[in-house]
């Protein structure tokens, strides 16, 4: 079946909301995805997408399933600590298919654009990045509209609050549903005190197929959705806690000890450069959103919560689903330990061989020993991920 849509990351929050919402709106979508037994596994009844496996920098994959469509959404991502070289590429990607097929690309934006600030964001509100997130962010935008305004294709930005829901995953919300299930305490970062705007991802799935069955856009636009404005965190979690029917135990990690991780952690370190989002109250207005879309209306917020903790129950990471996973996981943990071992004992033990036939090296043997190590020990990890890969698809 030909397709109007291809989502890239579609087992990524954005992208399954996005992928489900199309398919609840009689849709048929093509995701290209890393891995097609994860994205099977996720959605279930895959009818209505045609799911093909491979990476975003394949540029030839990548315009030979881009053919034909309308929209290219551009969910694909990297850690925090790999924006700044693997997003650019990738965007390059997304835009010169985009330009092949003739189709509109619409990215997820949020609100790092824009750094700390106490007004509520337009639109038009202009950007002010005060972290290297930001920046990088702000990159890929200015990217996109050059493209646009050279005529090569055609975006939406659409841009958000903090997204959460079935399959946000991330450290910031999944921890929250997992141990609220558990009668843990919820665990948060820096404070719970500030109001704070959150989208629901199958709400953002349902703003961004209205959007693009909306008839005539500008070539290049920018449209926010800003979801539900909850009075503080604290209050937002005792409501988890009551549709769970536990206790609110509640945990804050102080900006300190975050500081601290993120010299030892980079992707803390990432993290803890944006401690003003914990801080401050950070608002998108969507009166443009609302506007066009008087028909459209939230989850209401108990309801969205049950329908969260419910797929975290069902998928979260002590599913009884996810126990496979959590071996092949341990068994990847002792094969690493054993190539690294291994690595250990035999690259001193070629070299002191080949220092027998040249003593001149055996001063150096020590230094030759990490130098190997460093160089080898990569390779052969990404030797044993691929005879992981390969066994486990064969079975």
């Amino acid at each position: 079946m030909t397709s109007k849509y291809l989502i890239i990351g579609a087992t990524g929050a954005i992208g399954h909301a996005f992928a489900i919402a199309l398919k609840n709106a009689g849709e048929h979508a093509t995701l290209l995805v890393r891995d097609r037994r994860k994205a099977i596994a996720l959605f279930g009844d895959t009818s209505g997408f045609t799911i093909v496996e491979g990476d975003v920098n394949d540029f030839a994959l990548l315009k030979s399933v881009a053919e034909g469509v309308d929209f290219i959404f551009h969910g694909a991502n990297a850690s925090y600590e790999h924006w700044a070289k693997a997003m650019p590429l990738m965007t390059k990607s997304v835009i010169d298919a985009a330009e092949h097929a003739g189709a509109t690309v619409i990215f997820p934006g949020n609100n790092y654009n824009y750094g700390q600030t106490e007004q509520p964001i337009s639109e038009v509100t202009p950007f002010n990045p005060n972290t290297s997130l930001g920046k990088v962010r702000v990159g890929l935008e200015r990217m996109l509209q050059r493209a646009t305004y050279q005529g090569r294709i055609r975006t939406i930005v659409v841009r958000m609050a903090e997204i959460w829901g079935p399959n946000v995953t991330n450290k910031q919300f999944a921890p929250v549903f997992e141990n609220a299930l558990k009668g843990k305490a919820m665990p948060w970062l820096i404070s719970t005190e500030p109001a704070q705007q959150l989208l629901y991802a199958p709400d953002a799935g349902r703003a961004m197929v209205a959007l693009t069955q909306s008839g005539e856009r500008n070539a290049f636009e920018v449209v926010n959705i800003g979801g539900t404005l909850v009075p503080s965190v604290q209050t937002w979690l005792e409501q988890i806690a009551e549709v769970a029917g536990v206790p609110a135990k509640i945990t804050v990690l102080p900006k300190t000890m975050l500081s601290l991780l993120g010299r030892f952690i980079p992707v803390m370190r990432e993290v803890a450069s944006m401690s003003y989002k914990y801080e401050t109250s950070v608002i998108l207005k969507d009166a443009k959103f609302r506007e066009a879309h008087p028909e459209f209306t939230q989850t209401p917020m108990n309801e969205a919560i049950a329908e969260t903790l419910a797929w975290f129950k069902a998928n979260g990471s002590d599913a009884p689903a996810n126990s496979l996973a959590r071996r092949k996981g341990r068994i990847d943990g002792v094969v690493r330990f054993i190539v690294d071992n291994v690595a250990i004992v035999v690259f001193p033990a070629a070299l002191a061989l080949i220092a027998t036939q040249f003593p001149t090296l055996e001063g150096f043997l020590p230094y030759l020993a990490v130098a190997a190590g460093i160089y080898w020990t990569p390779g052969l990890h990404k030797l044993t991920n691929r005879v992981r890969r390969s066994f486990s698809r064969s079975v």
